[in-house]
Parts: C-alpha cells; sequence; structure tokens
C-alpha cells in the first residue's frame, strides 16, 4: 500500500470516528429534557437542542444558528447572565416567556472548553417544581390556620369554665357546648386530611364494580332525609330507571355523593330542592347533584375544588365546612377513571356532575 493510499485510509477512518461521535452527540443532545444553547466565540448561536426550542417555542435550529441570543430569545436578564458567564460561571432563575405563561428556567452558563469566548448555556425548566413548593406552602399555611380558630376557641372555653364559670349550670353548658362543636370540627378536619393524603398518595385502594346509580343515589340521600325535613328542603331522586350501571368504586362513590348532597344543604335556603339525577352519553353516564340555592359566581368556579377554597369562607366554617370536601369530591371521580365539572350562576343554583365510565 502506497503512502497515499495509507493517508486516505487514516482519513477514511477518522471521518468515521467523527460522524459516530458526532451523531452521538446530537443522539445525547436530542435525548435530553434540558433546553442547551450554545454560543461560538462571536456570541452567536451555534447550535440548540431540540429540548429548548420546544421549551421556549423556538423556530427550527437552521432559523436560529448564526444569530445573536437576543434577537431570538428577547430577554435582557437571560443577556446579563450570558455576559456575565463569559467572565466565571453563573447560574440564575429566570422566568422566560414560552406560550400563554413563562416558564420558570434555572439557567447554568458557562464557558466552553477550547473555544475562548464561546459558551454553554444549559436550561432546567423548574415551573413545576416551584409551583408545588407553593402549593406546599399554602397548604401549611391554610391547615395551621384551619387548626388555630377551634383549637383557640377550645382553649378560651376551657380556660372561662376553670375561672369560674363551672359554678353556673347555664354557662358550664354554653361553653362546653363549644368545646364540643370545636372537637368535633378538629375530628373532621383530621378526617378530611387523612382521606385528601390517602388519595393523592394512591394508598385508598379502589375496587370498580358495575354500579346501580339508582340505588346509590337513593342510599346517599336517606342520610339526609331527616335533616332535610327540618329545613323544609325537599330532596328528589331522578335517575330513571333504564339508566346503564356506572363502573366505580362503591365506597368511593357514595362518599362523593354524601359530600355533595351535605355541601348543598348547607348552602341552600329554607324551601329550596336538591336533586340527583342521570344522564347518558356514548362513553360516560352522568350523575349530578343540582340545587336551587343562591348559587356561586362565576369568579369562583375555577377554584372551587381547591384545597381549602371557599366561595364565603365566614360562613362556611360557621357551618362547619373544612374546605377540603370539593377536593376530595375531584379527587375520588379522577381515580375512578371520571371527571367533575360544575356549571353554577348567582341566583340560579348550582350543577354538579360526575362523569363515570360506563360498566
Amino acid at each position: 500500500m502506497t503512502q497515499v493510499d495509507q493517508l486516505a485510509a487514516g482519513l477514511s477512518a477518522t471521518l468515521a470516528e467523527l460522524r459516530v461521535e458526532r451523531d452521538l452527540l446530537g443522539g445525547i443532545l436530542g435525548a435530553m429534557k434540558e433546553g442547551v444553547l450554545v454560543l461560538d466565540p462571536d456570541g452567536r448561536i451555534a447550535m440548540v437542542n431540540p429540548a429548548l426550542r420546544e421549551m421556549l417555542l423556538l423556530p427550527g435550529a437552521d432559523e436560529v444558528v448564526g444569530r445573536p441570543p437576543l434577537d431570538v430569545i428577547r430577554h435582557a436578564e437571560l443577556q446579563a447572565l450570558l455576559g456575565r458567564a463569559r467572565r466565571e460561571p453563573a447560574s440564575e432563575e429566570l422566568d422566560l416567556p414560552s406560550g400563554l405563561k413563562p416558564r420558570r428556567l434555572l439557567v447554568h452558563a458557562a464557558r466552553l472548553h477550547g473555544e475562548p469566548g464561546g459558551l454553554v448555556v444549559v436550561f432546567v425548566d423548574v415551573t413545576e417544581i416551584r409551583r408545588l413548593e407553593s402549593l406546599r406552602r399554602d397548604f401549611v399555611a391554610n391547615v395551621s390556620h384551619e387548626l388555630r380558630t377551634p383549637v383557640t376557641a377550645v382553649r378560651s372555653a376551657a380556660e372561662t369554665l376553670r375561672g369560674g364559670a363551672a359554678a353556673d349550670p347555664e354557662a358550664r353548658e354554653r361553653f362546653l357546648d363549644i368545646v364540643d362543636r370545636n372537637a368535633e370540627r378538629l375530628h373532621r378536619l383530621v378526617e378530611d386530611l387523612l382521606d385528601l393524603s390517602r388519595i393523592e398518595s394512591r394508598e385508598l385502594r379502589l375496587a370498580p364494580e358495575p354500579l346501580d346509580l339508582a340505588q346509590v343515589a337513593a342510599g346517599a340521600l336517606a342520610l339526609f332525609r331527616e335533616r332535610a325535613d327540618k329545613r323544609r328542603i325537599r330532596l328528589r331522586a331522578a335517575v330513571p330507571a333504564d339508566t346503564p350501571p356506572a363502573r366505580a368504586d362503591r365506597r368511593a362513590l357514595e362518599q362523593v355523593l354524601t359530600n355533595l348532597v351535605d355541601n348543598a344543604l348547607k348552602y341552600c335556603p329554607e324551601g329550596a330542592e336538591v336533586t340527583v339525577g342521570a344522564a347518558v352519553t356514548p362513553s360516560a353516564v352522568e350523575l349530578s347533584v343540582a340545587d336551587s340555592g343562591p348559587g356561586i359566581e362565576a369568579k369562583h368556579l375555577p377554584r372551587l375544588f381547591e384545597r381549602f377554597y371557599r366561595v364565603d369562607a365566614g360562613r362556611s366554617r360557621d357551618l362547619g365546612g373544612t374546605g377540603l370536601g370539593l377536593s376530595i369530591v375531584k379527587h375520588l371521580v379522577e381515580a375512578m377513571g371520571g371527571a367533575v365539572r360544575v356549571a353554577s350562576s348567582p341566583g340560579q343554583g348550582s350543577t354538579f356532575t360526575l362523569s363515570l365510565p360506563r360498566a
């Protein structure tokens, strides 16, 4: 083999190795969930991976390569971070535009080894992490607030009894009633928190089976018949006899209906009506709880199923609500493969509809 042939063979082998390395690098960058941006020594975009294009809704690589980053991602704080990274590695969390809502991104930028002036920038999406941290903080704050009120009431009543009110039979009964009501409220709050925790952590074992919705609805309404009669509220079961069975867990569905009917009775005035009805769609059976109560303003509807969200916080606490009932309803229905929605307007009552799989 001549020297030229040897050089050609060596060059061919080198090119093959470079192609393998290029394909490997491209595969790694394409599979990464983190966004990667590489800038050349002139500060222009040399490479952007698919994850970053998707993250920031950027155009194709051909349209961004060779352009200054500020032309592609218009963000002054990001530009300042890139400027600092030319001197030393820099990291910062930034809110970058992406569609309708900004994403919270942790951005790491450092000089590219072997390329004077070049930078490699890694974008890590921490939007969901920060949202969950915010939810956790709000949850702890809400639980603390909900616990503080009944605990304060119990302590205050106990101190008053210890201070001499126990000698007065009428005062003693009044303060003991305060202790009893608030202890019951604490008990309900703890039970609801435990239920919600089990559902969210998937510790609650559901056993879906074909259920006769007319039978389940009648059983749920029977629990509230006496209470409704005292307030002259009419409870009505309107589930047609030919309604096909739904596939759901009996105990979970009973708890969902109990929560919804209980809510309706709490907020409906005397003389109102609460109806449990059903309808059939091609893929689901819909069970509804409708009332002729005061209704809910539209601004509250998107947040109605959030934990501790109340339309009227003061009245809800007075009526013994924990603020967790509708959140439990949502989680249980979704755990059974269904969905829940609400339709309401002031003065027109409210209708909560469960969409459950057909058996």
